[in-house]
């Protein structure tokens, strides 16, 4: 709308003046400004089909990036330090760098979601008919679950087509016996087979799978053993491989039985997140990933590309990338024609967003030359090099957020035993800029969420409390995925059979709920040995870095109470429900554990080796000492995580400080 152009100009202007008012250098305030409406006009001519609100929003974000990292950078480096200072502070810089472009790296994908006028949608032929194979890959399914999908397919409304189903390494003969059966009561349009002992999981399942299927198939479908499709999917997205540029053609994942229950509630919209904003601004630019299910899939452009790599967990993105390094063009239609189940326990869905953010790491090592080196890209834009760096590179929020928690927890212990950190402090106003960063991002995901997925606001603060249940497993994710590319799969202890509800809860979360118990604990003893401003400003984001951890043993719970109907009870014990895999070693926490245990200890050794620093000479009176003035400086946040998570980024040191 043209109108945001003067209502922002105004809002701008209202804003220069106030600030003029309060800090006595109006000049300075009118510049300010006026480089802010500058910044709109840059933006709205760089992104034309933006709206100037949209715009605006985005420039005053980076202004605002930039200014508060030139603010830190000042204080790093205007003072002379010693090397320790340095070098822990520059640390600390680069954290919140990062932080801040993953924060208005989901900031775009909202506004060029929101505010951006719609595309052209890709045409489609609909007397383009051809040859269709969907592949169904199950593990150790219930009937009760893949046979609601199978009575689905079988009332496509498509004329040339098969089903194929993939059992792949179910261990009971008697599980997988019953589901040929099915598919010979079906009818000749149904084909099974059985793979025991076969290697590279779904990718590998999938290939040989594709080698066995007739020579005339031309589009391949793959939907999950637990999904239910609407009669006109095929008709409704076949013609578009009527352009012959055309490579794959991707529908959103979308979920049934979930609105009764509040965790549920929650955990669908979390999901849908990444359907509503994070896709649809992909597309834009011919970037989108193929999600695995729901997707349909040119046979040629995927035998060109060698098959699906079995070595990538996350298979399905990691073929989408190659394919469209190739020139090939990823379609999106923003239409649920498939509903199917989430996990119905938190341990189950820790071992989903374990392998969803493993695979992310894994695709980041496996083409960063494709992503990040001129002439490596092959036929990939700028844009879609961009969209796939950052897709996969957002993961590490969380990494980050742990490191920041690690750096409040040290800062909050230091305090207390009246120790200086050897890293930057900030006093004053600057005080409260983290926690208005870190309540901008948070404020924008809710928002984004409540707009396009029309939920409540209860609903879209429950889709937050699930992305803040999983930080740790996903932090878990990259770091492993760092170390070894080949890792294990994410193994939780074991269950016993009427075990107590809340005993399992807390089983599924130990780590988090020790990250969540130390975090308040801090918080409290830092405010009790060394209370001031400062130092409530810190506890403020301790305790918010202690509230992300404590969603788990929430979301635990709150899995644990699910009312369980036939349908729920027989999907619970499913391998889409619990995550299972074949995988070995259980100890898949010890490696991030030790290291941040080893960090803490490592920065509490630097900041007992750094006294507290001597009280400044005063005029002598009797009985009289100089109070010191403590200071801290935290620093900025977030926004949500391919699924959005908040991170902010503290930059310590509440400890006293001589009066100058």
């Amino acid at each position: 709308m043209w109108l945001g152009l003067p209502f922002g100009a105004a809002l701008v202007a209202l804003m220069a003046w106030n600030a003029g008012l309060i800090s006595q250098t109006p000049d300075f305030e009118i510049a300010l400004g006026a480089t802010a409406v500058a910044a709109t006009a840059l933006m709205r001519l760089g992104f034309r089909r933006w709206s100037w609100m949209g715009a605006q929003l985005f420039a005053a974000a980076v202004l605002a990036s930039i200014a508060y990292l030139l603010y830190a950078a000042s204080i790093t480096y205007a003072v002379g330090r010693d090397p320790v200072y340095l070098v822990a502070s520059s640390f600390l810089l680069v954290l919140e760098l990062t932080a801040l472009a993953l924060s208005l790296s989901y900031l775009f994908e909202i506004v060029d979601t929101l505010s951006r006028t719609s595309d052209r949608p890709h045409p489609v032929d609909p007397g383009y008919l051809p040859k269709v194979a969907i592949q169904v890959p199950a593990y150790n399914e219930p009937l009760e679950v893949v046979g609601e999908t199978l009575e689905a397919l079988a009332e496509l409304e498509y004329p040339n087509l098969i089903v194929q189903v993939v059992d792949n390494n179910t261990p009971d003969p008697e599980n997988w016996k019953a589901l040929e059966a099915r598919c010979t009561k079906l009818g000749s349009r149904f084909q099974f087979m059985h793979l025991e002992n076969w290697p590279g999981f779904k990718a590998g399942a999938l290939n040989e799978a594709t080698r066995r299927l007739p020579a005339d198939v031309e589009i391949i479908g793959v939907v999950d053993s637990d999904y239910v499709v609407k009669p006109d999917w095929l008709r409704s997205t076949t013609g578009h491989f009527a352009d012959p540029k055309v490579a794959f053609v991707q529908t959103p994942q979308n979920y049934r039985d979930w609105a009764d229950d509040q965790y549920l509630r929650g955990l669908y919209y979390s999901y849908q997140y990444f359907f509503e904003i994070t896709m649809p601004s992909r597309a834009h630019r011919n970037a989108i990933i193929f999600a695995g299910t729901m997707g349909l899939i040119r046979r040629s452009a995927l035998e060109e590309i060698g098959g699906w790599n079995p070595n990538v967990v996350t298979e399905d993105a990691e073929a989408s990338l190659r394919m469209l390094a190739m020139g090939h063009v990823g379609v999106y239609v923003p239409r649920a024609y498939g509903h199917g189940l989430m996990p119905l326990s938190f341990d189950g869905l820790k071992k989903q967003r374990f392998r969803w953010a493993l695979g992310g790491v894994q695709i980041l090592r496996l083409h960063w030359r494709r992503l990040l080196q001129p002439g490596h890209g092959e036929r990939l834009t700028f844009a879609q090099r961009v969209h796939y760096l950052l897709g996969n590179v957002q993961w590490f929020g969380d990494v980050l957020m742990f490191c920041f928690t690690l750096l409040l927890l040290l800062t909050a212990l230091s305090t207390a035993m009246h120790h200086e950190l050897p890293i930057r402090r900030m006093t004053g106003l600057a005080l409260a800029l983290p926690i208005a960063f870190l309540a901008t991002g948070l404020l924008r995901a809710v928002w984004a969420m409540k707009l396009k997925t029309r939920c409540t606001w209860r609903d879209a603060i429950a889709g937050l409390q699930v992305w803040f249940a999983l930080s740790w497993v996903v932090a878990v994710a990259c770091l492993r995925g760092l170390v070894r590319f080949h890792t294990t799969f994410l193994r939780t202890p074991k269950f016993k059979d009427g075990e107590a509800s809340v005993i399992k809860a807390f089983r599924a979360a130990q780590m988090e709920t020790l990250l969540a118990a130390t975090g308040l604990a801090a918080a409290i003893v830092m405010l009790v040995r060394a209370p001031s401003l400062p130092t409530i400003a810190l506890a403020v984001l301790l305790l918010f870095q202690a509230a992300i951890y404590a969603n788990a043993p929430w979301a635990g719970a709150s899995a644990e109470g699910i009312h369980l109907t036939p349908l729920r009870r027989a999907y619970r014990g499913s391998a889409q429900s619990t995550g299972a895999r074949p995988g070995s070693r259980e100890n898949t926490l010890a490696i991030p554990v030790a290291a941040g245990l080893v960090a803490l200890a490592l920065m509490l050794v630097l900041s007992l080796a750094t006294p507290p620093p001597p009280p400044e000479p005063t005029t002598p009176a009797p009985a009289e000492q100089v109070q010191p003035t403590p200071s801290a400086s935290p620093s900025p946040s977030a926004s949500p995580s391919g699924s959005p998570s908040a991170k902010s980024s503290p930059s310590p040191s509440p400890s006293p400080s001589p009066t100058r």
